[in-house]
């Protein structure tokens, strides 16, 4: 029997699971940390080993801070029919990493006779037979020993709101919730500043667990769906707490599962002749599964630090299998603190991993103050489609950030590199004049470019197109419609931007000469440029020969801009 609590209120005890095998123990170098090579069933695995997916948990709540992908339901049944032909074998080892938690328990027990050969014991308490309440408790203390404690606000909008969800308002003060208005998104004097510096990722999925936790004591064990509780499922819940973390495999294993359970579900004299013998059919089916289950092959990295898990798992995808890079971004600056980044920063770069590349897309995107406020994808599966690509995030904001690639598709000219070496060091947004110093602070995570990034795209959204039409072409949010929301149309609009600066002389001495320039720069368009029907059904539009048209338009009207061009000039690609 162990115990575990959060605070006095939360005092659970449940059972104690234990699982035991051979092992062999092998370090590398005198500086790593020991790898634990072993094999066991698959569902074993799956009882010891979390698969923190990278997931919006719906309603109500944010992203989780795990990093596997969602499950890709035609892999699995592939995978399970290929580990029903018992000649199969995988030799890929699942790759694994230890979780810090309070009353967990994983340690290589060495033999008498090798340091090398020995015992693998994990130990856990049942979080499977554990309560709600308990369960966000521990979640809650295991992320507040990273970040920090955090203390719930029981008048703001969000907590009012779940609170009426669960039914905890009296009649009275439901009818009053109904007005409370949910101002969490709107902007404020802190929009810009509200990034990924500050944990916020992290201190959003932790409120999200708090609150709930506050929540299931004012409940005090009243009747709760044992399965789900405000859009949290338990399985995925109790996948944050156990001992073991799963970073690479998540299909091997769950497909091996998928075909213990297929098995067992077919040996039906067998499972007959045990409900005869008196055993229940829950009991019946749970030992065909374990016995008809495959062992699978596990490398334990005994490290039980976030940081090391993500930076192997981001190794493995990168140098094995890739993900996209969408997901991988979302991944790195979402799932570790700030501090946990800048220490494994180093090593991802020498991995060919451009960490703060990421952070600085994950701020542009998750950024209320933002234009691309959750238009962005990145990589999970709740994602509505037509968003702006994850890679074309960062070409545009290498153009602000590092000042390069301001190129007219049908021209040579890079005017933002042109504009950083003749008119950066005028600018009085930075405060050197020295190249190398004033190029630095301007580049900077959260240099100056960030806030000239975020003036520039509000203003052209402003001026240029509309989100509340999606019928309409120069809708702000549709990259298959608009013809403005789009990696062309945005690219061209950053590019031509410099170069009005660069023929015009202008430096930039605070974000807000950013409204008065963009207005100089757009005085003779015509603001619906965008907002006209190019008859592009059926064109690749993302093709060097259409890129280079629409810049070659663009180009044309500015210097001409009496007359809008014709429609049909957008469909017939430039020819080099």
């Amino acid at each position: 029997m162990l115990k575990l609590q959060h605070d006095k209120r939360d005092m659970i005890k449940v059972e104690t699971k234990k699982y035991e095998y051979d092992a062999v123990r092998v370090i590398q170098t005198e500086n790593s940390k020991p790898l634990i090579l072993f094999g066991a069933k698959a569902t074993d695995i799956e009882q010891w080993a979390g698969i923190p997916q990278k997931k919006t948990l719906n309603p109500g709540s944010a992203e989780t801070t795990g990093f596997q992908r969602t499950e890709n339901q035609n892999r699995l049944r592939q995978l399970s029919s290929f580990y029903q032909n018992k000649e199969n074998v995988v030799q890929n080892n699942l790759i694994c990493s230890l979780r810090k938690l309070k009353g967990c328990k994983v340690e290589f027990l060495e033999s008498q006779h090798s340091k090398m050969v020995g015992k693998l014991i994990i130990e856990f308490p049942d979080f499977y037979t554990a309560s709600w309440l308990a369960l966000f408790g521990l979640l809650r203390e295991s992320l507040e020993s990273r970040i920090g404690a955090v203390a719930v606000d029981t008048s703001s909008p969000k907590y009012l709101e779940l609170k009426s969800r669960v039914g905890l308002f009296s009649e009275d003060n439901e009818a009053n919730s109904e007005d409370i208005e949910d101002d969490t998104e709107g902007d404020s004097e802190g929009g810009i500043e509200a990034a990924i510096y500050e944990e916020s990722h992290l201190n959003d999925f932790l409120e999200d667990i708090a609150i709930r936790h506050e929540l299931l004591k004012e409940l005090n064990n009243e009747e709760i769906d044992k399965d789900k509780f405000l859009g949290f499922d338990r399985v995925s819940l109790i996948s944050f707490l156990l001992p073991i973390t799963l970073v690479d495999g998540q299909h091997r294993l769950k497909g091996a599962v998928l075909a213990a359970e297929e098995i067992a579900n077919n040996q039906r004299q067998e499972g007959l002749d045990l409900i005869k013998k008196g055993v229940s059919p829950e009991e019946v089916f749970s030992g065909l599964k374990n016995k008809y289950s495959r062992e699978l092959p596990i490398s334990l990295l005994m490290e039980d630090e976030p940081k090391e898990q993500v930076f192997q798992f981001v190794v493995i995808n990168q140098k094995a299998t890739p993900i996209g890079r969408s997901l991988l971004g979302t991944i790195i600056s979402t799932t570790l603190t700030s501090e946990e980044m800048e220490s494994v920063n180093e090593r991802l770069l020498a991995s060919g991993i451009a960490l703060d590349d990421a952070r600085a897309i994950t701020w542009a995107v998750r950024n209320a103050a933002s234009p691309f406020y959750g238009l962005v994808e990145r990589g999970t599966q709740s994602e509505q489609k037509d968003l702006l690509q994850w890679n074309v995030m960062g070409s545009l904001i290498s153009i602000f950030r590092e000042l390069k690639g301001g190129k007219l598709f049908h021209a040579k000219n890079d005017y933002a590199k042109r504009w950083k070496e003749k008119f950066l060091t005028k600018s009085e947004i930075v405060r050197s004049d020295e190249f190398m110093d004033a190029y630095q602070e301007w580049s900077a995570l959260d240099g100056p470019w960030q806030q000239v990034f975020i003036a520039f795209w509000n203003k052209v959204k402003q001026e240029l197109s509309q989100d509340e039409n999606p019928s309409r072409h120069n809708y702000w949010g549709n990259t298959r419609k608009s013809n403005i929301f789009n990696k062309i149309s945005l690219t061209i609009l950053a590019s031509d931007f410099f170069k009005f600066l660069v023929t015009t002389k202008q430096v930039i001495n605070s974000v807000d000469d950013i409204n008065t320039l963009v207005n100089d720069w757009l005085e003779d368009v015509n603001r619906a440029y965008f907002d006209q029907d190019w008859e592009l059904a059926g064109i690749k539009k993302d093709s060097p020969g259409i890129r280079a048209r629409w810049a070659e338009n663009w180009a044309e009207y500015r210097e001409s801009p009496d007359q809008l061009p014709q429609a049909k000039s957008y469909r017939n690609a430039k020819k080099s």
